[in-house]
């Protein structure tokens, strides 16, 4: 697969652009002729990941809060009045967290669900028309391996990444004779600062370490994957290797033996 046929000038808007995935996709996308559009809600790192695209001059920077609806609802409309229908949007914004259940504040399960399942559906909802009108469009959803099996530590993680799933899989029922493509991103342990965003942010404590998270992949191994996976119009992908890779067989076949194995694990 050719990905620069595919991306070429293409109009892609992506969120959580400012770190980990989001920000390598912008690098790889712009190499690839892309058009970006860069959200997120801190716009001096956004302005910094633009200036280090390929070509930053046809890239725009849209700073945006995406647990604030009426932000998310204001800015789609701002894209298509000014830009026109997106040909790709990458849900990329997101949030972990790590805690035991019983010591997880009520607030925290909120937070986790607005911004990595509420906050999807609002945006996707409302550039979706548009993508309809004209016949075409991709939405690409960043899941996880954990909207597929439930780990420990990671409860609301993990209920707002399966509910995602089931919000995209009934979306790519309704469009696919539409014009439309639906992909869902299933990433494995991956090298980001995830974990350091979690602590700014309240969902995780200051004394959480991630070893899992530091012996990752590397953020460019698993976007060049994506990529791959995106421009093959594949529906749904997992990012990972070895037995992380086989986890969400394994559930399909032998779940009681998956459950053995993620209660072993050592998952901070």
């Amino acid at each position: 697969m050719n990905k620069e046929a595919v991306f070429k000038n293409k109009l892609v808007w992506i969120t959580g652009a400012s770190s980990g995935i989001g920000e390598q996709l912008c690098y790889d996308l712009s190499k690839l002729g892309a058009r970006l559009i860069l959200s997120a809600r801190r716009p001096e790192e956004l302005e910094r990941v633009r200036q280090a695209c390929a070509n930053p001059e046809q890239h725009r920077v849209l700073p945006l809060d995406m647990l604030k609806e009426a932000d998310v609802l204001a800015a789609a409309d701002t894209v298509f009045t000014e830009m026109g229908a997106v040909d790709y949007l990458f849900n990329n914004a997101g949030i972990t967290q790590r805690s035991l259940i019983a010591e997880t504040d009520a607030d925290i399960y909120r937070k986790v669900m607005e911004l990595n399942y509420f906050s999807q559906v609002a945006i996707t909802r409302k550039v979706l028309p548009g993508m309809l009108a004209r016949g075409s469009g991709h939405i690409v959803t960043t899941s996880s391996i954990a909207g597929l099996i439930g780990i420990p530590y990671r409860s609301a993680y993990c209920s707002s990444k399966h509910a995602i799933i089931g919000f995209m899989d009934s979306l790519r029922s309704e469009v696919h004779d539409k014009g439309l493509r639906v992909t869902t991103i299933c990433p494995g342990f991956v090298r980001t600062n995830i974990i350091d965003t979690a602590r700014r942010e309240g969902t995780a404590q200051e004394k959480v370490e991630d070893t899992v998270i530091k012996n990752g992949m590397p953020v460019d191994t698993a976007v060049a994957r994506i990529l791959d996976a995106v421009a093959a119009e594949k529906e749904q992908v997992v990012i990972a290797e070895g037995k992380e890779g086989m986890g969400p067989v394994l559930k399909r076949l032998f779940p009681g033996v998956v459950y053995r194995m993620v209660r072993k694990m050592a998952l901070t």
